[in-house]
């Protein structure tokens, strides 16, 4: 009950913005939820008697104020700068002449520690001077209640500080809300420092601020992180290239090289990045600081693991804003290259002389947004590589620069991935710049810089110019060999280090869910060298944008196999690479398979006459936005990839689950596996070929049975494919557990092909069980069928297949629509199956004389001569009781009795 809750105690203080709290402030402030081998109830009793011990220690210090109570529901608490300026009004609670606590007071819930009363309703007003802000620090906490404010059972359920704001500079009117300011000079160089609202404390919900810089004429601005600490989604390192598209999903920095929303520097910034310096182009700049909620869902009990996300204090940052950084001219065009979003993808420039004294930053910004990223290429001529031997204390010696290179960005932990040094008197190239071997660098993501350190060398030396090649190519985030950098298409060719592997759709991470880009196409090209080799696919996850599939309900749910194809827009689509028997030497791509939507398609090995396999990606741009979720793209896609050996997946496994089936009775039944008892093995290939024994008679198969791993929504693990002869593209894929599966009929008199895969991570099932029927000839002429005519398909079959307790007589359509949706573009098809049981429902005395013939004459007696012995046994034990009940009568009839003794006197 909310009277069984102590209340809180706070420390509060007024200082100036660069001032700290006082010495006892901090030593409260440290004491917190109690650590080391303590049982809840004992903990909490530790922590009561300790605020309680520190409650006294602060009542015996008359320096110091405490606060209370709650008398008039609203509490005025001023600071001695306040209190000096007022010559008259309310005292600290409302009353004139009341005595008010010293700088830092200490205020607590009504009554604590004891509990505080119910309907109790406070508000406690701090007011600071001028140039003061306030402090709060928590020292205890124990409140019920439900959020979205602050409530629970430690210090973990609260920020430890809060701060209260300061005004950077002059606010903007034109700009909404309260939060916007502008920094500006007309030609004298100033700096400053910025912090964000609440810091070092808890920075508030729903905030968009706006800090514009403006300098004056070849003045450029400069910020540089002090402290960077926002909210972020922590993902893990995907592949070969981890990148977080969408790590800033609530809170945000974005800092432009303008006054305006114009040319973002870098994508959103958050996490923790003390060290960052972002420079501009020009004389302007701006910073949005904007920030959400919802980072800890309401339902959810708040822990001690969410203080990461509680304890988030935003940042404070100092800025420059002067005429002392280098200009951007001919020399040197840009300090701040930003790929292809503001110039061309590819240049060079000379790296200009620089005097003695100088420190330059040159960054190389790709573009990096949800819809594009870039990585730097960089290549460096005339610079020598500096050798452990000849470099001392980070400086070079008698050489006249110093170049670091900082290809994964920067940050406090920032290491140079190089450092190079232009050696003094060497040979020029013509050009100002020492001859050297040409150095190339790779970003990791978007950003790489360098550092030019000049300060060892005096302000009259010159260092000389040196060449700088540079080219923006796009960075789609998918590990693989790129033949082309400016494409989107990857290679994966079997081999001792590539025996298997990851990739991905652009920009894929399965933690923060990061959405592809529009009006892409990506090819992923998997080459097996060796000649038993295969190409083995498996998609873990799948998300590629058709939103409708499921609402329009289609037959086929996860993929295009059949009529009315439903991936008009984006899709994933799978091709074989093999070579054309007309066209000796010449290769070409057959379109095996189409997917889209949200199920996860099963796994997929190349054909036994192919070791090539291609999958291409298409993003379109005509998109609708789903009706719930408003995205127009999705998470997208990974795939697994392995190259297994043919004879390794066959070994002995393929004697077990396949094989060319033919028999003149013209049917049978196939059970994998053929032990009821066990389960389906891992990592197999199994297929079967049923071929009719005469020309013209067609081959169908049914499945009284069938439990695969799975569902609609995912065949990761298992898949079944049914084929036409020997196409390549099946007409039918299936998985879960499923007895409804309607007949598969093969084409004409072509073969049947059944083709089960079952991936490593595979964990085995029942498996399944499938009968195949040939359908006989009727003669044209006299409509006559040699066999059973079944009554529903009108099928002609086997006389040895009725009454055998199979299906054998197929199924067939009885609902069947197929309407256009012009709305969405889509086909929304339905059919209904039924199947025809009537090789089983026969005159049922004509099945019960199969079932017995089939049962044999020689069971049929061995279940008689157990009756009779049953029977046998029942009568003799029954005699045996009558008889022992008989004798025993007469006995008990003859027996004397015995009459009782007398005493007599």
């Amino acid at each position: 009950s909310l009277s069984c809750a102590t209340g809180w105690q706070s420390s509060s203080s007024s200082s100036s913005s660069s001032s700290s709290s006082s010495s006892s402030s901090r030593a409260a402030a440290e004491l917190g939820p109690p650590q080391g081998g303590m049982t809840s109830g004992s903990s909490v009793a530790a922590a009561r008697l300790m605020a309680a011990l520190v409650t006294m220690a602060q009542l015996l210090q008359p320096s110091l104020g405490f606060v209370d109570r709650c008398d008039r529901g609203e509490i005025m608490i001023y600071s001695p700068a306040v209190r000096a300026g007022r010559d008259a009004g309310p005292g600290c609670y409302g009353d004139a002449g009341a005595d008010c606590p010293d700088e830092e007071t200490f205020v607590t819930s009504p009554g604590w520690p004891r509990p505080y009363p119910e309907d109790a309703r406070c508000r406690y007003k701090f007011v600071a001077g001028r140039n003061e802000k306030v402090r709060l620090n928590f020292l205890a906490f124990n409140v019920e209640g439900l959020g979205p404010r602050f409530c629970g059972h430690s210090l973990a359920s609260v920020p430890r500080t809060v701060v209260t704001d300061y005004e950077p500079g002059p606010r903007l009117l034109a700009y909404s809300g309260n939060c916007s300011f502008l920094m500006e000079t007309s030609s004298v160089d100033i700096d400053g420092v910025i912090n964000s609202p609440g810091y070092p404390g808890l920075y508030p919900d729903n905030l968009h601020c706006n800090y514009l810089f403006r300098g004056f004429g070849n003045q450029r601005v400069r910020v540089h992180f002090k402290e960077l600490d926002i909210y972020e989604i922590h993902a893990e390192t995907f592949g070969e290239a981890g990148h977080t598209i969408s790590s800033c999903p609530i809170d945000s920095v974005r800092i432009y090289d303008s006054d305006q929303r114009l040319r973002q520097i870098y994508s959103d910034f958050c996490g923790q990045k003390a060290g960052l310096t972002v420079v501009s182009t020009g004389s302007r700049m701006r910073l949005e600081f904007i920030t959400g909620a919802g980072r800890i869902p309401r339902s959810r009990t708040v822990t001690s693991a969410d203080l990461g996300e509680l304890q988030r204090k935003g940042f404070r940052l100092r800025y420059n804003i002067s005429s002392e950084y280098l200009r951007i001219d001919r020399g040197l065009r840009s300090n701040h290259l930003t790929g292809t979003e503001r110039g061309n993808s590819h240049d060079r420039f000379q790296f200009p002389s620089v005097r003695g004294g100088r420190l330059c930053r040159v960054f190389f910004q790709g573009v990096h947004n949800l819809q594009r990223s870039e990585m730097s290429l960089l290549r460096i001529d005339g610079m020598a590589r500096i050798t452990a031997g000849r470099r001392q204390d980070g400086r070079c010696p008698g050489l006249a620069g110093h170049l670091k290179v900082y290809a994964r960005g920067q940050g406090a932990d920032a290491v140079p991935d190089a450092d190079f040094c232009q050696a003094v008197g060497e040979a020029s190239d013509g050009r100002g710049g020492s001859l050297g071997e040409p150095q190339e660098f790779r970003s990791s993501g978007p950003q790489l810089f360098l550092v030019f350190d000049t300060r060892h060398l005096e302000t009259w030396q010159l260092a000389p110019a040196f060449i700088i090649n540079y080219r923006f190519v796009p960075d789609f985030g998918i590990p693989g060999h790129q033949p082309n950098e400016d494409d989107c298409a990857f290679e994966y060719v079997s081999g001792a280090d590539k025996a298997h592997g990851r990739t991905n759709s652009p920009f894929f991470n399965p933690v923060t869910k990061a959405h592809y880009p529009h009006n892409t196409t990506c090819s992923y090209r998997f080459v097996a060298t060796e000649p038993n080799q295969r190409v083995r696919i498996r998609f873990t996850h799948f998300y590629v944008e058709d939103f409708f599939i499921e609402e329009l309900g289609n037959d086929k749910k996860h993929h295009t196999v059949g009529s009315y194809v439903p991936c008009a827009g984006d899709r994933v689509e799978i091709y074989e690479r093999y070579e054309s028997p007309k066209n000796s030497g010449r290769f070409r791509l057959e379109k095996i398979l189409t997917y889209c939507g949200t199920s996860i398609p099963g796994p997929y090995v190349t054909q036994f006459d192919t070791q090539e396999l291609l999958v291409l990606f298409h993003s379109t741009w005509d998109k609708w936005a789903h009706p719930e979720y408003g995205k127009r793209t999705a998470s997208g896609f990974q795939i697994e990839y392995d190259f297994p050996v043919r004879t390794s997946l066959f070994s002995n496994k393929f004697d077990v689950c396949g094989g060319n089936i033919s028999s003149d009775m013209h049917g049978g039944v196939i059970q994998v596996p053929k032990n009821e008892q066990a389960t389906y093995q891992p990592d197999l290939i199994c297929e079967w070929h049923i071929y009719p024994s005469q020309p013209g008679n067609q081959v169908f198969v049914q499945f009284p049975e069938f439990h695969l791993e799975g569902s609609t929504k995912s065949c990761s693990m298992a898949v079944l494919r049914m084929y036409n002869g020997d196409s390549h593209v099946p007409s039918s894929e299936v998985c879960g557990a499923d007895n409804g599966i309607p007949a598969f009929y093969g084409s004409g008199s072509e073969h049947v092909r059944i083709r089960l895969l079952t991936t490593a991570g595979s964990r085995g099932g029942k498996g399944f069980k499938f009968s195949w029927t040939e359908a006989l000839k009727i003669h044209p002429g006299t409509g006559h069928c040699p066999g059973f005519q079944c009554k529903r398909t009108r099928h002609c079959i086997d006389h040895r297949l009725e009454c055998n307790r199979l299906p054998n007589c197929g199924s067939r359509a009885v609902e069947y629509s197929a309407d256009f949706d012009k709305d969405r573009l889509r086909w929304k098809n339905h059919t209904k199956h039924e199947r025809d049981n009537s090789d089983e429902e026969i005159n049922s005395e004509k099945c019960h004389s199969i079932y017995a013939k089939a049962t044999g004459p020689t069971e049929a007696a061995y279940q008689l001569l157990h009756v009779g012995i049953g029977v046998i046994v029942t009568v003799l034990l029954l005699i045996a009781i009558v008889a022992f009940v008989l004798y025993r009568s007469p006995a008990a009839r003859s027996r004397p009795s015995k009459q009782p003794r007398t005493c007599s006197t």
